[in-house]
């Protein structure tokens, strides 16, 4: 329920413009597009930083070595009085108003989560009109249960930002996304979200991503699957793991991606994973596969390729594609036969059980794709503190010895690389 109408017959009063002049030195009536301008841009400003707060909104468990660990989705908001204060700063207190409008609703049928029945409660319902004296009128709506104790509030609350938004004011929160971090047992954060440069204000943002051009264009819309517009802010980590996961999708096949999909996240394509624990996961297990789908190039380069086709038909594959393996057992068994016939000297000397998920190499035991999962996730908690890429704190903990888009084909022998790089990040945390 929104209305965007000019409010007319009441003229501006004291209002500061971005260039900290104040308005009473100029015409009371917003005559220029220019000024127009100047204050959409006054509004929206990202609030600071110490006055977004985190809550959690969803639960959920992910294994790890030491058991399921507990974690929870947070969403960044303001408090109202961040709103208002806003608004006095740019047009003092008697430069804008608001009304609101309070309804009981009855007769909602409800179930609450965790219970079996139904039953028939009321909704309070608000309208808050917000004017601003010679420039606009917006509303928002609110609602909450009735049995809330503090259903008033909340509605009215509600009501209120969803009204500034119409103005542009705390409008970037909604592009923010829900960032997922551990919950100790009382399920409170183990630590809070940092907000990406884009949602900081000027003064506060980090001088590497300053510029305009550092960050994703405000209006950018991305198609993910199912048709739908997704806004281009989703952070630097999230766009740069998915970049890898679509890539890894194309080294290792159709089939084999699919089923990664499927298990990981019951999804067809990796737009679809929304939750970063998700699309983690599945980075890890495509990137195993990509291992195991590098070495079958290599043994079927020595075993030749009439080899292979025949072992494809063997194994009653529809086509000797990679795009037909259709799992990683099968992926396993063809490359088991076909080092085998290549000899001893295929993966220096040993017929490894290639391209499986905890596989301890010829390393003392030490699992390559469990180190770059650890760095991967090292690395992100690095960008996230200090407001930099992760492909920029991949590059500086390697050395240059390698780099995010060159992680997934380092060998077994690459294994000190990494470790030295894990070393060299919490350096970095120690530092920074």
């Amino acid at each position: 329920m929104q209305e965007n109408a000019v409010a007319n017959g009441t003229p501006p009063v004291s209002m500061a413009p971005t260039n900290g002049q104040p308005w009473s030195t100029v015409p009371a009536v917003l005559s220029t597009q220019e000024r127009v301008r100047e204050l959409v841009v006054a509004l929206e400003e990202p609030f600071d930083v110490n006055e977004i707060k985190w809550r959690v909104t969803n639960t959920g468990q992910v294994g790890s070595r030491n058991g399921p660990r507990l974690r929870g989705q947070m969403l960044a908001y303001a408090d109202p009085r961040a709103y208002t204060d806003r608004l006095n700063s740019l047009f003092t207190p008697s430069g804008w108003t608001r009304d609101y409008t309070v309804q009981l609703v009855q007769n909602f049928e409800r179930k609450e989560r965790g219970a079996t029945e139904r039953t028939i409660t009321a909704k309070i319902v608000v309208t808050c009109k917000v004017t601003i004296f010679g420039f606009a009128v917006h509303t928002g709506l609110g609602e909450e249960w009735a049995d809330n104790d503090n259903a008033g509030t909340a509605a009215e609350a509600q009501a209120f930002k969803r009204a500034c938004s119409c103005f542009g004011l705390g409008r970037y929160l909604y592009d923010l996304e829900g960032q997922w971090v551990d919950l100790d047992e009382k399920r409170r954060p183990v630590e809070t979200p940092r907000l990406p440069d884009w949602a900081r204000p000027k003064a506060q943002r980090s001088a590497a991503n300053a510029s305009p051009a550092s960050r994703p264009a405000a209006n950018a819309t991305q198609k993910i699957g199912n048709g739908t517009a997704k806004n281009g802010r989703g952070g630097l980590y999230r766009d740069e793991l998915l970049g890898q996961v679509k890539g890894l999708c194309g080294t290792v096949g159709f089939s084999l991606a699919r089923t990664v999909l499927r298990t990981v996240a019951n999804v067809e394509v990796p737009e679809e994973i929304r939750d970063m624990a998700k699309l983690t996961m599945a980075f890890e297990k495509l990137q195993d596969l990509a291992r195991g789908v590098q070495r079958l190039h290599a043994a079927t380069a020595k075993a030749g390729a009439q080899r292979y086709s025949t072992l494809c038909r063997e194994l009653n594959l529809a086509s000797d594609s990679v795009d037909d393996i259709p799992d990683r057992a099968t992926l396993r068994q063809l490359l088991q036969t076909l080092e085998w016939d290549a000899g001893p000297d295929q993966n220096g000397g040993t017929h490894e059980q290639g391209g499986t998920e905890g596989t301890a190499h010829g390393n003392g035991g030490i699992d390559l794709g469990e180190l770059r999962g650890r760095l991967l996730r090292e690395a992100a908690r690095v960008s996230g503190a200090m407001n930099r890429t992760l492909g920029d704190v991949i590059q500086q903990a390697a050395k240059g010895s390698f780099s995010l888009a060159t992680l997934r084909t380092l060998g077994d022998a690459d294994v000190g690389k990494v470790e030295a790089a894990l070393s060299e990040l919490e350096c970095m945390v120690a530092a920074g």
